[in-house]
């Protein structure tokens, strides 16, 4: 079976309206500045600035995986680019959190460096998979929600919130 190639356009699209959610979901208890246009921080892989109640600041990334409810796994990019070798978020990113929004069905939030660590443990046993873009793969493991739901910071299960 041939896999569709993935298009950037509609996926910036589908992303754009998950950021609104997010932004909503953060919204009531945190201050949430979008920085994602502005290029220090794309190429630090932070998409927000966000600043609790206390003062205190975090960064954050977003993630929506679309394809996470059909397959029960997560999808962890180790290569963004594998035609010029760039690294993939899950290696490069640089923020203090991430936010994946599972559309229809979780928000996951986790510190980077406990999924990182899950991938780790797991290298061994998980299948790489390439994703087919224009011109070029991205390429990543898919992990186990069940597995990803152990080490997530916070979790969020989504009902029929917005009907």
């Amino acid at each position: 079976m041939q896999t569709k190639p993935y298009d950037f356009e509609t996926q910036r699209k589908v992303g754009q309206e998950g950021e609104t959610f997010l932004d909503q979901w953060l919204h009531p208890v945190y201050k949430v500045l979008d920085v994602s246009e502005e290029v220090k921080y794309q190429q630090a892989g932070i998409d927000r600035i966000v600043t609790r109640s206390d003062g205190s600041v975090i960064t954050i990334e977003y993630k929506f995986d679309l394809a996470a409810k059909r397959t029960g796994n997560l999808f962890f990019e180790t290569i963004s680019n594998d035609k010029e070798m760039i690294p993939g978020w899950g290696w490069s990113s640089q923020a203090d959190y991430w936010i994946v929004l599972i559309p229809e069905q979780e928000i996951l939030v986790f510190k980077p460096g406990n999924l990182r660590a899950l991938v780790w443990e797991l290298q061994k046993t998980l299948q790489k998979r390439s994703v087919p873009n224009k011109g070029y793969n991205t390429v990543g493991y898919p992990i186990p929600l069940t597995q990803a739901r152990k080490v997530a910071f916070q979790i969020k299960t989504l009902y029929l919130e917005s009907l």
